[in-house]
């Protein structure tokens, strides 16, 4: 074996690969035992020509079936004690007589009697059961068992002794309680239903993906994820406070939700009491600037996009990148906003106006409409009277958004749409089908067009039998494995702790870049907060171009270029 410590893991089962090709032969056939002993762990001593070696062997579940650590390293023995005096310890724990052991050994019960006197001399100890209990606790046990495995199977390293050689115990109730492993890593979900199901759907398939993918690969330092649900209106406070109280109940170790906080600034008192990470994508910048006035009592309350005001910056950046490239020729400069009477859907304000007016476009009318039930072909009318250039819908709820874009192909507009958000749900363009192509919409959370984006997206068809959404899917996704970072790199369950690190370190998910500046309560969105696109999250826009999602900005991670006029729109 080479003289630098091995750790390697193999699969517990039959016809399982090989151990590591530096073990040595004989100890590789007593790892592959390992599997069919009752012990989760097992450390003992191994002799290896002329050095000893510790071995320990890991019991560690896995999806699909049991997994065995591997790991061995050169080691001294302890204050002098010698290769027989390590067998007269083996022998001594196992139970054995002064006779006993001789006879396993081949020597007289006056040597081993004298062995035993050095053994308690060097080892501080006043008597033969404190020696075993020593060489049990530390660890100073042998392997093989000198002389052989012998009747006793009691002890670990008598039954992998026994394993090894194809020998199995007889059965028989076991003589040790079973401890308590690894407690799981809980990971609360707050998870809209009712009239926001459809999200819902793909906020747990993002989380459950992302659990699955790291228990499979052996959790967070032997801890398993485990989701824990908490379905909400989002609509109503008491529903939401009811979730949350029962996540509390659960002791999770952190929340996520999508925007299952945000139509309510007070909600976030709760969990601020709770004082572990909540992860949230409510684009509500009133909560940020809430939590970052007070960032000892909300500091672990952490928004995971940019907030609202990027939404009508991005329109506006849009906007004059076609016409520079002469691919949208406006018929007159007016916008209409049909903004949803929610507290999170603040997109048509004083920095969206500004933004506007600078680059020659105005805000004819704000129309601003219910969560539930609009009435939509009033609200058209009103745009038929206006004949806006652009319409910008901030309805985020899928069927509202698939009823307004009948209502809207019905009339003969020739609008261009920006949608915000909405059409990112899958159930939109499921209800309306072609009726989507053309729309253009964005979030402050989308999924990349890239090398990540798309192997998460097939992992995502191949495990739920459908595409992903563009948006909360990946956004859940990413949530768990922020948290997994923050528990990996930490190697603690301490709230402080771990969102210490997330605000420290930035994380590449798949849909985009995750830091905080360690101050900040939410993401850097690219291009507007921050100019370092490895540094934010890109506020995506995309067009759906015959049935497909197409990024359109901001480079680099869409191009205008690909932009197509709406089949609605004539010139």
């Amino acid at each position: 074996m080479s003289r630098k410590p091995l750790e390697f893991t193999l699969d517990a089962h039959p016809g399982a690969s090989s151990p590591h090709r530096d073990l040595p032969t004989e100890l590789a056939r007593y790892v592959q035992a390992f599997p069919r002993v009752s012990r989760d762990s097992l450390r003992f001593l191994w002799r290896d020509g002329s050095v000893w070696l510790a071995v320990q062997l890991v019991r560690r579940a896995a999806d699909g079936g049991e997994r065995v650590i591997v790991r061995a390293a050169e080691v001294d023995l302890p204050r002098g004690v010698t290769v027989r005096e390590v067998d007269v310890l083996t022998l001594l724990a196992l139970g054995l007589t002064n006779q006993g052991i001789a006879e396993r050994l081949g020597t007289s019960s006056r040597t081993v009697s004298t062995q035993i006197e050095r053994l308690l001399d060097k080892l501080d100890q006043e008597t033969r059961g404190g020696l075993a209990a020593l060489a049990v606790d530390t660890g100073l046990l042998c392997l093989p068992v000198p002389g052989g495995a012998g009747p006793i199977p009691t002890i670990g390293i008598v039954e992998l002794e026994m394993a090894a050689s194809g020998r199995r115990p007889a059965p028989a109730e076991p003589l040790f309680p079973r401890y308590p492993g690894k407690m799981p890593l809980k990971v609360g979900v707050l998870l809209p239903v009712a009239a926001a199901a459809a999200d819902g759907e793909e906020v747990l398939q993002g989380a459950t993906l992302a659990v699955e993918e790291l228990n499979s690969s052996g959790g967070i330092s032997g801890r398993r994820l485990e989701l824990v649900t908490a379905e909400v209106d989002v609509f109503s406070r008491d529903s939401v406070q009811r979730g949350l109280v029962r996540l509390f109940g659960e002791e999770v170790d952190a929340i996520t939700t999508s925007y299952g906080n945000g139509q309510d600034a007070e909600d976030i008192d709760l969990v601020a009491e709770y004082g572990r990470p909540f992860l949230h994508t409510a684009t509500f910048d009133e909560q940020v600037r809430l939590a970052e006035a007070d960032p000892r009592r909300y500091g672990a309350v952490l928004q995971t996009c940019a907030s609202e005001t990027s939404y009508g910056l991005g329109l506006i950046r849009l906007l004059g990148d076609l016409q520079t490239r002469s691919l949208f020729v406006p018929r007159n400069r007016r916008l209409v906003s049909v903004e949803a009477d929610t507290m999170s859907t603040r997109v048509t304000n004083d920095v969206f106006v500004a933004a506007a007016e600078r680059a020659g476009w105005s805000l004819h009318e704000v129309i601003r409409v219910p969560v539930g039930s609009t009435d939509w072909p009033a609200v058209v009318r009103r745009l038929l009277a206006a004949d806006p250039e652009v319409v910008m819908l901030t309805h985020f709820l899928a069927p509202e958004v698939t009823a307004f874009q009948r209502e809207f192909l019905a009339s003969g507009l020739e609008s261009l749409v920006y949608g915000v958000y909405g059409p990112s749900i899958p159930d939109f363009q499921d209800s309306i089908g072609p009726g989507a192509d053309g729309v253009i919409w964005s979030t402050t959370t989308g999924t990349y067009d890239d090398v990540l984006g798309r192997r998460f997206r097939g992992q995502f068809a191949a495990r739920f039998g459908r595409p992903a959404g563009w948006s909360q899917a990946g956004a859940a996704y990413d949530q768990v494995r922020l948290l997994a970072s923050a528990w990996a790199a930490t190697g603690v369950r301490d709230a402080r702790d771990v969102v210490g690190y997330l605000r420290r370190w930035p994380h590449r998910g798949v849909n985009g870049v995750y830091y905080f500046g360690e101050a900040s309560q939410s993401t850097l969105s690219y291009p507007d907060a921050t100019p370092d696109a490895s540094m934010g999250q890109a506020h995506m826009i995309y067009q759906i171009q015959a049935g497909q999602h197409r990024p359109i900005a901001p480079e680099p991670f869409g191009s205008a270029a690909t932009f197509r006029l709406p089949p609605w729109r004539t010139r």
